[in-house]
């Protein structure tokens, strides 16, 4: 009987229950490896060679995301803003559009980054985490909706077509760490910007959803 009523407490969580039995041990009961982000994940599972699993973000609100396995086999897997990361690998959030306890992608973003922490004192807009991919300190995160709301995703490397992402002409307001160029076109062509502050609504800029390609500005130059 104790273990049925573990089993169901771990499909509580799956589906956006309170966190109310210690992580590691649900992680385990399903298959998935040992890490620090059960501390603040639950729901996990492995399906395919790829974690998955409900973790908080900096607002204390669930986000699904995943990651795979293969390249964190040496190294511990962790939660970065509810985000799955491990060494030198950083995870994807699923875009399920709803999310947990009242968050998840359409639940209302961020609203102001990370405040500077992140895993290894980093996060997405605290200097990046272990330096970033491709990116440096740069960062951009987008939102499907204005005033930082709804679906997200932060880019730290050159996004050559958003057309290979969620948000190719579906981004409304942008959060930066460093200055980025976005264009309406792919291949940084078309309409573009220099972006060097957050901009709660792209109505006033003409790119309300229209952006298909970013990339950090480095050293005054566009490239």
């Amino acid at each position: 009987m104790k273990t049925i009523a573990f089993i169901a407490a771990g499909a509580v969580l799956a589906t956006g229950g309170l966190m109310s039995v210690p992580h590691s041990a649900e992680a385990q009961s399903r298959g998935a490896p040992r890490g620090s982000y059960a501390e603040t994940c639950s729901g996990a599972y492995v399906n395919q060679g790829r974690l998955y699993a409900d973790c908080l973000d900096t607002r204390n609100r669930s986000r699904s995301t995943s990651i795979e396995l293969a390249p964190c086999s040496s190294s511990d897997i962790a939660n970065d803003g509810g985000l799955l990361v491990c060494y030198g690998v950083r995870g994807q959030f699923e875009n399920n559009g709803g999310g947990n306890n009242g968050g998840g992608n359409n639940g209302g973003g961020w609203n102001g980054g990370n405040n500077g922490g992140g895993w290894n004192g980093g996060g997405n807009n605290g200097g990046g985490w272990n330096g970033g991919n491709n990116g440096g300190r740069n960062s951009i995160t987008v939102f499907a909706d204005r005033d930082y709301r709804g679906a997200f995703q932060t880019f730290r490397g050159e996004q050559y077509n958003l057309g290979n992402t969620d948000f190719n002409d579906q981004i409304s307001s942008i959060q930066v760490n460093g200055p980025w160029e976005v264009c309406s076109d792919s291949g940084f062509r078309g309409y573009c910007q220099i972006v060097e502050g957050n901009i709660r609504n792209l109505n006033s800029s003409g790119l309300n959803d229209r952006i298909s390609s970013m990339r950090p500005v480095r050293g005054g130059n566009r490239w």
